[in-house]
């Protein structure tokens, strides 16, 4: 398996640490790419993070990422743990991403 991830783009964080409970149950090789890298060929815009399975396929979403990765390492998923990911797509992704914004409409361009 690899995983695609890149420096500073939300979800990536999440992924990392979930990869980390597999460690051991699966060889996973992580590569760290630009966040304008098109590693899906078939995805018409860049996107990070993404697994792919040694089948060839792709998982790009992070909560099926982080679903397949505790899966691997035998962790029960219970109603927490959905909760957990729920809320970090759907609350801090976003919380995330609209600091970032908010940064760069402040800061401008040079």
């Amino acid at each position: 398996m690899r995983l695609f991830v890149s420096d500073g783009v939300p979800g990536c964080l999440p992924v990392l640490a979930a990869a980390g409970r597999a460690r051991g149950r699966a060889e996973v090789l992580i590569s760290t790419v630009g966040p304008e890298d098109c590693v899906v060929p078939f995805l018409t815009r860049p996107k990070v993070p993404v697994l792919q399975l040694d089948s060839g396929n792709y998982l790009f979403s992070t909560s099926a990422i982080c679903r397949y990765f505790f899966l691997l390492s035998g962790w029960e998923q219970d109603d927490l743990t959905n909760q957990w990911l729920e809320w970090e797509a759907t609350e801090l992704q976003w919380s995330k991403a609209r600091r970032g914004k908010m940064f760069l409409v402040q800061c401008g361009e040079p």
